[in-house]
């Protein structure tokens, strides 16, 4: 099958470009409340501290491992091009549809949902406006603040994305800079000045209540997990990195060990600065621990820092799914008009429209995040096809790189294995959304030959 490709992606990418870009797609609003749901399960503060730095082992592993298909196919696409090569068009078309119909446009819905409520934490006066709620067949269905503020936001990134992937990613550097400095800010002085109290941390021990509640420890890691998501935002743009062999290895590297300390570091703060029982189960912990720390004042300091690091995050989706849909139209197997690329700042400018489009028509059903959840499974599923590839690749295109994954195979079948422990635990405990989410996945076979046929008959 021939491709229609218009022109290549520039490669415009440096590595603190690369690590700007994977630092602000991991670093969501996540961080703030997802220790408030682990402790609902685990009431030892340094059970809490093992499984964050469990995840951010099980990061690194997914990200030094999927650099390798990366390095060797430095194309834009992420999963999609890596099934594609390894695998089959199928498989890869089951990972973009999937990106397409529920990942990257509902992430991107829901951080700009996140972004208005927290907006509404800033100015109180906002909660006033009213909002409007209708049911369409099954579906629910708002319009207010909430749902005009995100699509604006939406808009707004795509326009800057579409004036060229260089620009965007200045912004991603400034969104970085000042996520690593507030974020760096507030550790030290709640460390040095806070109201915080170590007694906490000695009144409880590790060993061996880690082996006692190995099961919780397990089902702690599951949120962890997804607040470490995003160390693969660079194979997205792997078409626009400069030196791809070097850079995208050494970026993913810098980043999850970035992401990893601050998370540590973070989440520690947390646990000393009150008692478990006053931050068990608050899903605005990083809030509520700001105001332990420095008083009631820094509430709105705090809301308008995470509002800060939402935007990041949803600059980072749109920049990697567009991509994605671009990948998939250039082999013919989606709309063609969005393999065009700009001819003046090389963007997939109808890829990114289409995106927009969709995401922000997601934005009003309220079922959103059931939507993420539904289709969790199967993200695992195909991620773990992607994990395996270094050992399809490692024989055949051996020659075409000298990166090495550290240690292997063991990253590969850690992450793996980490993902068939979270699909097991999500299947077992909400198993219908594992189907629905099986079913979405499944879907895109039949679209796939739709397209397949449409683009071989013309």
């Amino acid at each position: 099958m021939s491709k229609i490709k218009i022109m290549e992606l520039k490669r415009t990418l440096s590595l603190s470009d690369s690590v700007a870009l994977i630092f602000s797609s991991m670093v969501g609003s996540g961080v703030f409340f997802t220790t408030g749901y682990i402790l609902n399960h685990i009431a030892n503060p340094w059970l809490v501290i093992t499984a964050w730095v469990l995840g951010g082992i099980f990061a690194i592993c997914g990200a030094i491992t999927f650099a390798y298909p990366a390095v060797i196919f430095p194309e834009a696409g992420g999963d999609y091009i890596y099934l594609k090569k390894a695998y089959s068009p199928v498989i890869a078309f089951m990972s973009g549809w999937a990106s397409l119909t529920v990942n990257f446009s509902a992430s991107i819905s829901v951080l700009g949902i996140a972004f208005a409520k927290y907006i509404k934490f800033v100015f109180p006066v906002l909660n006033d406006l009213p909002s409007y709620k209708t049911k369409f067949l099954f579906l629910d269905i708002e319009f207010g603040f909430t749902q005009v503020v995100g699509t604006i936001l939406i808009f707004f990134f795509t326009i800057i994305n579409y004036f060229g992937i260089k620009g965007a990613v200045r912004l991603q550097n400034v969104f970085a800079t000042i996520k690593i400095s507030g974020l760096l800010i507030f550790i030290l002085l709640g460390f040095s000045i806070g109201n915080i109290d170590t007694k906490i941390l000695s009144e409880n021990s590790l060993f061996p209540e880690v082996f006692q509640k190995l099961d919780l420890l397990v089902l702690g890691i599951v949120p962890v997990s997804f607040s470490y998501l995003g160390w693969n935002m660079v194979t997205y743009v792997a078409g626009e990195v400069k030196d791809p062999r070097k850079v995208i290895p050494l970026s993913v590297i810098i980043a999850c060990l970035m992401v990893g300390t601050v998370y540590i570091l973070i989440n520690l703060l947390f646990l000393v600065s009150a008692p478990v029982a006053e931050l068990k189960g608050q899903t605005g912990i990083g809030v509520i621990v700001a105001k332990k720390l420095f008083g009631e004042n820094v509430s709105i300091f705090m809301s308008v820092f995470i509002c800060w690091i939402i935007l990041g995050s949803m600059s980072a989706m749109i920049i990697g799914g567009s991509r994605i849909y671009y990948a998939m139209a250039n082999d013919g197997v989606f709309f063609k008009s969005l393999a065009n690329l700009h001819p003046t700042y090389g963007t997939p400018t109808k890829a990114l429209w289409v995106q927009a489009s969709y995401a922000s028509i997601l934005i009003f059903f309220n079922q959103l995040e059931d939507l993420l959840y539904f289709i969790t499974c199967a993200i695992l599923f195909l991620s773990s096809l992607t994990a395996f590839i270094p050992f399809i690749l490692d024989k055949t295109h051996k020659e075409k790189t000298d990166y090495k994954i550290p240690l292997f195979p063991l990253p590969p079948i850690l992450y793996i294995l980490a993902n068939i422990t979270l699909m097991i635990l999500l299947a077992k405990d909400t198993p219908m959304n594992a189907i629905k989410g099986i079913g979405i996945t499944l879907s895109a076979i039949p679209v796939y030959y739709l397209f397949r046929k449409s683009f071989v008959a013309k």
